[in-house]
């Protein structure tokens, strides 16, 4: 019985292949992972930018070399700069070209900006551009205060934060989206083979009076498995999945 099993084993496979459920969890994966690798190319790129702020006491003062014609943010570092909801001491800054007497106009910064980062708290307090790169006199007045405060300045962080955004979250969206949607059409083509696949299986419903259906492999009755086999008189052990054969008794 078992040769005869065998030869008439002929279930085709379903189609499209459960490796596609795989490719779906990798995108899934592949869009988490993105955007922890974005996280931490912001961490680090953020951390460096802080750390390479030029730093100017509060109160004193500094020459500073501003190299390049572009805007630039001034931050206020010390004691509540990290809660936008604290107040700051007030403190003057002045900047002044080296050999020049013309200060440089600071604006107030529209908006809201901070960071904690690189063992620095800082605010965004103001802005300035600059026409021309050089050497400038930074001076600052104001009271002392119990932990030390400085102004900072150097290029906005939000550009850092904007070019991050960017280049991250579009990407994983495409994949998350695409995991999704691939592992949806799948399952539901899957569902459409195995339907069409069912009346090529299963014998006619209420067939199997002893003697009235040949031997054969049919869909299952216990929906243990695809299928079993019809001894003509009964149903046997042998049972089948996806072409493997295997035992497994009523």
């Amino acid at each position: 019985m078992q040769q005869e099993a065998t030869g008439a084993l002929r279930t085709p496979p379903i189609r499209p292949s459960r490796v596609w459920y795989w490719v779906a969890g990798a995108a899934l994966l592949g869009s988490v992972v993105w955007l922890a690798l974005g996280f931490v190319f912001w961490f680090r790129s953020m951390s460096q930018q802080v750390e390479q702020l030029q730093r100017v006491p509060i109160p004193g003062q500094d020459e500073l070399t501003l190299d390049a014609a572009r805007g630039y943010t001034v931050y206020y570092e010390g004691m509540g700069a990290g809660d936008d909801t604290a107040s700051i001491p007030t403190f003057h800054i002045s900047i002044t070209p080296v050999g020049g007497s013309e200060e440089v106009p600071i604006r107030p910064y529209g908006g809201s900006e901070l960071y904690n980062l690189a063992g620095h708290s800082g605010r965004a307090v103001g802005t300035f551009q600059l026409q021309e790169p050089g050497r400038f006199l930074v001076q600052t007045d104001g009271e002392p205060q119990s932990v030390q405060a400085n102004v900072a300045i150097g290029p906005g962080t939000g550009g850092q934060i904007a070019r991050t955004m960017l280049l991250t979250v579009p990407v994983a969206l495409v994949l998350f989206l695409g995991g999704v949607l691939l592992a949806v059409v799948v399952a539901v083509r899957r569902g459409q083979a195995r339907h069409r696949l069912q009346p090529a299986v299963a014998g006619p419903a209420g067939a199997w009076a002893q003697g009235a259906t040949p031997a054969g492999w049919f869909a299952d009755p216990s929906r243990r498995h695809e299928l079993r086999y019809w001894d003509g008189h009964r149903w046997t052990e042998h049972v089948a999945d996806h072409g493997t054969q295997a035992v497994d008794p009523l």
